[in-house]
Order: structure tokens, then C-alpha cells, then sequence
């Protein structure tokens, strides 16, 4: 079985255009979303692409679509999200349930 594009946990950054400035805030149009964002920029200016990284948090295989965790929580399309970094394996921490696939390793003892 291929592995997902994305998968929660993942960090991945996505593509904002600087729409317009209002004072020291900026109105954001976020790639492969409809919606408009606003945050502080002091330095940004219309037209300007911001690359803004977050960990995904959801995602909708069937839809297409990513939820990522910048600027709050926001729906994107999945193919305008870049992958960063993939999630953390952590097999070498374990799980605390019991019966689960990554069972607790044991503690390696310092010094």
C-alpha cells in the first residue's frame, strides 16, 4: 500500500498571498482555500507570498483536502500543501495503551 501524501503530524507549509495592509495587519489569501486571513506582518506588502509552516492535524482522503494548524486551524486543498518534514516515528518511545502496535520500551539507563 502507498503511503498518503500527508498524513497527521506531519509539518507542511503553506502558500499565503498578501492581499492587502490595513496599519501593521495584512489580509491573507491562503493557496487552494477561498477564505481570507489577517494577521500582523510589519514588513509584508501586497502581492507578497508568505511560506507559513504548521503540523496537519486532519485529513480528507476522499475530498482532497488537509487541515493544518496555522493561523488557526485552516482546510486546504492537499496538493497546495509542501511537505517539511514528516511526522516523527516514535518507535523508540512506545505507547502507555496497552495492546497497542508500539509497546513501551524499556528505559536504557545513563552514565
Amino acid at each position: 500500500m502507498a503511503r498518503p501524501g500527508v498524513e497527521i503530524g506531519d509539518r507542511v507549509a503553506v502558500i499565503a498571498t498578501v492581499v492587502e495592509r490595513v496599519n501593521d495587519r495584512v489580509t491573507l489569501s491562503l493557496d487552494g482555500n477561498g477564505h481570507r486571513y489577517s494577521m500582523v506582518e510589519p514588513n509584508a506588502k501586497a502581492g507578497d507570498k508568505l511560506r507559513l509552516e504548521g503540523d496537519v492535524v486532519h485529513v480528507d482522503e476522499d475530498l482532497g483536502r488537509t487541515t493544518v494548524q496555522v493561523l488557526g486551524r485552516v482546510t486546504v486543498d492537499t496538493g497546495s500543501v509542501e511537505m517539511v518534514t514528516r511526522r516523527c516515528d516514535l518507535d523508540h518511545i512506545g505507547s502507555n495503551v496497552s495492546g497497542h502496535p508500539r509497546p513501551r520500551t524499556q528505559p536504557t539507563p545513563h552514565g
